[in-house]
């Protein structure tokens, strides 16, 4: 049966350089042409090899060969801007013409020397330079052929036909006049040249529907391809190809045109097998790697004083052990990467996280200064993060301050002997999206799509029954990729070419170069990728600890044992990381309030508090739902076996964490700590609980019978219902050698919340300033620590909030509030120092900083200018400047719809029939200005406090009665959030047939009646009858407001 290969097709990737080119995916091509009984498939996206090495792979499991290949836009220079890009066709013959089509490609995506412009451009003459390793077709209509004058296409022709044993003449089937011309020219030029003729398809859409699918969302992106009427642009099978020839391409011969389909698989025979290199590719800083690890892990001996610790031996052993890992697998230079990389950092002041990551688990790391976790000391498990029997790359993951992430960024691309790029991710259309996109195409009325994109999750039956032809098109375009981003943190660092080797590009976001190929296939080839990840509260933990003075605290260095810390994180966690969370601290009162504690300790006398902070970081995730309210009571788990529960007492019996998978098979099933890790990974995968169970089942039994002494009976009933525990913490689970630090970090921002709140509190409002809600709760918790809340006032406030030790007191930074910035504050606090009489005088200079009149309007409201006056009448002297300042003549009926009177001006102008010229405009600002005496009520400033910031600060404790109204939540009981005239913000529930009596509005002044308080409940289930049976909460209230009066 006859056949061809399809060599020129585009899928939605190609949309990541020309914009909705195309809604079929290459999976759907790749299905499609395994069902056609193809051999080959070929990819052309426009300018880029985005997912090459997935669109292969994909191929290779479908029994198809893939060809690399690219359509290309050419240009004749790259020193005049000029958008001639002429399209052509390239193919990688063999891995070396990968290589070198992969350059090709990238170079085009340079924008520092004109390769980019508007699109990736290749120049003609370096397709002329390519090498019998790269094939080329003549591609569309865009071609040199069609496109190029004469002195361009007769030296373009003369390339192909020097180079006619690996260059073929394109010809198309589109319908239409153009298309026919130029297949007429081709076919005159092969005859002439004897070049080769071959049949493209230029295919963007897998069928009709797709096609049409792919026009609506043009339509609704309203973009326009204006040359594409009457071509069709769907994937085509032989029979349907050579009919349409048949029928509209009569001027060339069947058999000339059979013949250039046979070409087609004659392209595809000249390809040879790509052969990939997925080794690992760690880059090498060092010639003698393994020395240089040594020593640096002698130096970390020395330097970590662990050589003067009674249990040293042990250390040195556990070294030992995980230096034999690391050589096996290949990681000592990756060790060593990540070690000149933090030694480079830390030069320049920079401190990062406590270790994030299963990390955590190596001495050598802790040792090397990678992580600041001991693991020998804390009990964390190396075979969690290398394995000698798991051939996977080591994977470090560091967190960092956004200032200190940004530079180790930048660190990374200008490292010696370094290939850097950034990893690229694709921006997809979502469900909603698509709703939203397609109805806009289809001209339905916005509101109904508005309903239909809001109610598709909770109605998508009834939805798509309704309106068929919408989601018809929906579930076509829907997961397109419309646009190209870069991953937030992964960076490749690689010892060879990215250029060559995976293909780079560039995007107008970012300067750095950008990866072709996404994460998974990045790990696929084994180049190493560094996670520079941010964090900010390791930011806020590094410059208070600076702030104060003392040394950056750690896990060696903190006392974890401070009731004092424990007892302020019961009280309140603002701030306090992973436990921000009502339903965090909800637990955290319970499960370390001091009867359960003690109930606690009396069943496992070593607990301590931390270990139930790191307990609650792990119960309140979906790990801990069928124990995390036993263990609230007090309650701890009991598994049958004493040896059992002695090894989960840090987690109260319960198995939490992965690392005790591990263990537990390491001590009762008698597996080595590396079998314990594959084990643990695979009862996770499909499959894994089928194969290992069973034996996990029988060598308990065998085991435990003989290391515990206990009966099979007694083992069969333990390990029952202990596999189940098992394959829950697996799935939900997560890793003790992440917790740990993670809840270091917990505890290390209560300790300086708790001993340096000035400090501490200053850094967290600096780092969240542009979270207005998270800036509040800091500002009620400092109020609530005693800490004076400034709010900015000219000549104190800087663009960022600053202490003052003298007077407990934290000046909010300008750049907090919103619509303002840093460099307004900055500018404002220079002149903290100029002799300033008048507004008007400050006006004036004002006029000369970038500071709009909203951001003017909003420092007036909030007081800033207060020693210049009151806020309302400030606001009326900036009108009256803004309306006079400078001003020579006015119309008077101008003057008239400014609100003032004609007659007060009259003596300081002349005044003609029409208008008032010849101002003395000062002497009016002067006038104007003596009869300015608004005042500001009490009402109207703390309106615009909450209007301008958020939140309230002014406080009249003499109307302590009085409360003005910020929220109203109506879902259930009405809930009221109100700022007491005494400073107080409290949330209070009203009864529903009250509110609806008396009623009242956000901004409202109440004179507040009767209050009281009510233990809250929840619900624990439901009765007989359907209705919800609920329990009272230990130590927990809502407050209730039964009256109220008006104000306003």
């Amino acid at each position: 049966m006859n056949n061809y290969t399809v060599t020129h097709l585009h899928t939605e990737l190609s949309n990541g350089t020309t914009n909705i080119d195309s809604v079929t995916k290459y999976e759907q091509y790749i299905s499609r042409a395994k069902e056609l009984n193809m051999k080959s498939l070929a990819f052309t996206e426009h300018g880029n090899i985005f997912s090459w090495q997935k669109k292969m792979l994909t191929c290779q499991e479908n029994g198809i060969k893939y060809i690399h290949g690219v359509e290309a836009y050419l240009t004749e220079t790259l020193d005049e801007k000029v958008r001639d890009n002429y399209h052509c066709c390239l193919y990688a013959l063999n891995t070396k013409g990968m290589k070198e089509l992969n350059k090709l490609v990238s170079d085009s995506h340079k924008r520092d020397d004109n390769h980019f412009f508007y699109t990736p451009r290749i120049l003609i003459d370096d397709v002329i330079k390519t090498s019998d390793n790269i094939a080329l077709t003549t591609a569309c209509l865009g071609g040199v052929l069609n496109k190029g004058n004469e002195n361009i296409k007769n030296k373009y022709i003369k390339f192909l036909q020097e180079n006619k044993h690996r260059c073929f003449l394109e010809i198309q089937h589109h319908n239409v006049d153009s298309q026919k011309k130029y297949n007429k020219y081709l076919y005159d030029l092969h005859k002439k040249t004897g070049i080769r003729l071959i049949i493209g398809t230029d295919t963007h859409a897998l069928n009709k529907d797709h096609l049409e699918g792919r026009h609506i969302l043009q339509i609704s992106k309203k973009i326009f391809f204006g040359d594409e009427e009457g071509w069709d642009l769907s994937f085509k099978s032989y029979e349907e190809l050579l009919e349409l020839y048949r029928l509209n391409h009569t001027y060339i011969p069947l058999d000339t045109i059979k013949e250039a389909l046979e070409n087609t698989n004659v392209l595809a025979d000249m390809v040879d097998a790509y052969e990939l290199d997925y080794n690992p590719k760690y880059p090498k800083l060092y010639e003698d790697s393994i020395n240089v690890f040594k020593e640096k892990v002698k130096a970390g001996v020395k330097k970590r004083g662990i050589d003067k610790y009674p249990n040293y031996e042990e250390y040195r052993q556990r070294v030992n052990e995980e230096f034999r890992v690391y050589k096996q697998l290949g990681a000592i230079d990756y060790m060593l990467l990540q070690t000149k990389i933090l030694e480079d950092a830390q030069k320049e002041g920079i401190q990062w996280g406590y270790g994030r990551g299963s990390v955590n688990g190596s001495i050598i790391a802790y040792l090397l200064g990678i992580t600041e976790c001991d693991s020998v000391k804390f009990n964390l498990n190396f075979f969690r993060f290398l394995n000698p029997h798991r051939a996977s790359m080591a994977d470090i993951d560091i967190d960092y301050s956004k200032e200190d992430r940004e530079w180790i960024k930048n660190y990374l691309f200008r490292m010696k002997g370094i290939y850097a790029a950034d990893i690229i991710t694709f921006n997809t259309i979502a469900d909603k999206g698509a709703i939203r996109d397609v109805g806009r195409a289809l001209n339905m009325p916005l509101s109904e799509v508005d309903y239909i994109a809001k109610n598709f999750e909770t109605n998508e039956e009834e939805l798509r029954e309704k309106y068929p032809e919408l989601f018809k098109y929906v579930d076509i375009v829907k997961g397109t990729v419309v646009s190209v981003g870069t991953h937030p943190s992964g960076t490749i660092v690689s010892p060879i070419s990215l250029d060559e080797f995976i293909g780079t590009c560039t995007l107008a976001t970012t300067d750095k170069p950008v990866s072709m190929v996404q994460m998974k296939e990045v790990d696929k080839f084994g180049l190493v990728k560094l996670d520079v990840l941010g964090l900010d509260n390791i930011g806020v933990i590094n410059k208070t600890c600076k702030s104060v003075g003392i040394d950056r605290l750690s896990p060696d260095t903190i006392d974890f044992n401070d009731d004092k810390v424990y007892d302020s994180i019961l009280e309140d966690t603002t701030t306090i990381f992973q436990m921000e969370s009502n339903t965090a601290l909800d637990y955290l009162r319970r499960i370390l309030s001091k009867e359960t504690f003690n109930k606690l300790k009396l069943q496992h006398p070593e607990i301590t508090k931390f270990d139930i902070l790191k307990f609650t970081n792990g119960a309140i995730r979906p790990s801990g739902e069928s124990f995390r309210d036993l263990a609230a009571q007090g309650v701890c788990g009991e598994n049958g076996l004493k040896e059992l529960d002695d090894m989960l007492f840090e987690s109260l019996g319960y198995c939490l964490v992965q690392e005790q998978i591990m263990m537990f098979l390491v001590k009762f099933c008698g597996y080595s700590m590396a079998e314990s890790d594959l084990v643990r990974r695979a009862i996770a995968k499909k499959g894994g609980t089928e194969q290992y169970i069973p034996e996990i089942k029988r060598r308990f039994i065998e085991y435990s019978t003989k290391t515990y002494k206990i009966s099979v009976k007694e083992a069969e009933k333990i390990i029952l219902p202990f596999i189940d525990v098992i394959i829950s913490a697996q799935n939900y689970g997560f890793s003790d050698n992440h917790n740990f630090p993670y809840t270091t970090t917990s505890y290390v921002s209560a300790y300086l919340r708790y001993y340096y709140p000035l400090e501490y509190l200053t850094e967290c409002l600096n780092t969240w300033s542009d979270d207005e809600e998270k800036t509040n709760r800091i500002t009620n918790y400092a109020i609530r620590r005693g800490l004076t809340i400034e709010s900015p006032k000219f000549r104190y406030a800087k663009g960022d909030y600053f202490y003052d030790k003298s007077n407990n007191s934290i000046y909010k930074g300008i750049g907090s509030i919103k619509f303002l910035n840093k460099e307004i504050g900055d500018k404002l606090y220079k002149l903290k120092d100029y002799r300033i009489d008048s507004f008007i005088d400050l006006l004036k200079i004002i006029k000369k900083i970038n500071i709009n009149s909203k951001q003017l309007e909003i420092l007036i409201k909030i007081d800033y200018f207060q020693e210049f006056g009151n806020p309302k009448q400030l606001l009326n002297i900036v009108k009256i400047f803004d309306d006079w300042f400078g001003r020579k003549s006015i119309k008077k009926d101008k003057l008239l719809a400014l609100g003032y009177n004609i007659d007060d001006l009259k003596p300081f102008g002349n005044e003609t029939d029409k208008q008032l010229n010849k101002l003395n405009s000062n002497g009016i600002i002067d006038m104007l200005l003596s009869k300015e005496h608004s005042k500001t009520t009490i009402l109207e400033r703390l309106q615009y406090e909450y209007e301008c910031l958020g939140y309230c600060h002014s406080t009249y404790p003499q109307h302590s009665d009085k409360a003005l109204v910020l929220d109203i939540d109506t879902k259930y009981s009405p809930k009221i959030t109100i700022y007491k005239l005494d400073g107080e913000e409290i949330v209070y529930k009203v009864l529903k047939r009250s509110f609806n009596t008396n009623p009242f509005k956000i901004g409202d002044m109440l004179q507040l009646g009767k209050t009281g308080q009510k233990q809250k409940q929840r619900r624990i289930g439901v009765d007989e009858n359907g209705k919800g049976i609920y329990e009272p909460i230990e130590g927990s209230y809502d407050e209730w407001l039964y009256g109220w009066k008006k104000l306003n």
